[in-house]
């Protein structure tokens, strides 16, 4: 079975990206109180560090997601196993869970394709080497594809007698305020088909203690996380911010039902982004946004599928029920 790796944020979209990028952070500055959405953050050096957040002990949804899928990875070959099928991961990174599904997949002798997708190339390239050194000569086709999800999405060949699921792991909806997040799993419903499936995992609403202490951890992983943003503004639009000027900290906000995370200016200052031709001045103690984590309800999700054109087939909870992958059947 073959590995392959292919970059589709070159050429024309890497110009397209740099410019989404340019024209995100200039609405973001602007905005009052400043804002920046967290995707921002995920260059190379960015991945790796998002990757360290998930090995964290208090960190829920990374482990609450590896129970769930040692516990249910049999319900879920179950799903799949009627039919020829074609994993598709958004965001993979280094796709370290869904390798348990990967892993029993081929022990179960089924045959399929797995399609990571993920904005930094350096992810994807490493976990098609590490699929490749372990499952070379097994049951699983691995093509990577470095690229932004629907791209990614357009250029998978369609086979109509292949099933996708595609995988959204990780809590990275509750990135999304909900009329974003409404409008994504459209879009998404739209590049599918009858009858393919999705899985999406969603941070559950639960203690308000529990939710602080998942992103505050002592060691300062999350704060390196969010001061990453600096330098990717840094390198990316000639900006001069100062990282020891500025300090992280996540709070649960009960108005959004979100964990949100800023940076605070620790001074009075004025930053300039030269690709951008703007400067921009921070009070002393100024916040900036850098993170948002919608916490969901069961009855939101439900309604977020059905109203979505999905049809939902199972969900699946972490023993706590912290934390659910939720899987929905596309239904035209």
């Amino acid at each position: 079975m073959s590995f392959d790796f292919q970059n589709l944020r070159s050429g024309i979209a890497a110009a397209s990206a740099d410019e989404q990028f340019a024209q995100a952070v200039l609405d973001g500055l602007s905005k009052t109180p400043k804002r920046l959405p967290s995707w921002l953050i995920f260059d190379d050096r960015g991945s790796e560090i998002f990757t360290e957040i998930t090995q964290l002990p208090g960190y829920h949804p990374a482990q609450c997601e590896f129970e769930i899928f040692q516990t249910h990875k049999q319900a879920v070959t179950d799903i799949l196993s009627k039919t020829p099928f074609r994993v598709i991961e958004l965001g993979a990174g280094d796709g370290k869970k869904t390798e348990i599904l990967l892993e029993h997949f081929i022990q179960c002798q089924l045959t399929f394709e797995y399609v990571p997708i993920d904005i930094s190339e350096g992810a994807i390239k490493n976990l098609v080497a590490s699929l490749e050194s372990r499952f070379t000569g097994s049951t699983m086709s691995v093509t990577g594809l470095a690229a932004d999800y629907f791209d990614g999405l357009r250029a998978v060949s369609q086979d109509s007698n292949q099933r996708n699921i595609v995988l959204f792991l990780g809590s990275t909806i509750g990135n999304m305020e909900l009329p974003a997040a409404e409008q994504f799993v459209r879009q998404l419903w739209e590049s599918l088909h009858d009858g393919d499936y999705v899985m999406i995992g969603f941070d559950l609403m639960k203690h308000p203690k529990t939710l602080y202490a998942a992103y505050n951890d002592s060691t300062g992983v999350f704060e390196r996380f969010n001061l990453h943003l600096l330098d990717v503004l840094n390198r990316k639009l000639g900006a001069n911010f100062v990282k020891g000027n500025f300090v992280q900290q996540g709070q649960y906000h009960p108005r959004s039902h979100a964990v949100e995370s800023f940076v605070y200016s620790t001074r009075e200052q004025v930053v300039r982004l030269e690709a951008l031709g703007k400067e921009f001045t921070f009070d002393a103690w100024e916040p900036m946004q850098t993170e948002h984590s919608y916490k969901y309800t069961q009855a939101e999700i439900e309604s977020l599928a059905v109203n979505s054109g999905y049809q939902i087939v199972k969900h699946l909870f972490d023993a706590q029920a912290h934390f659910v992958d939720s899987v929905w059947e596309v239904k035209t």
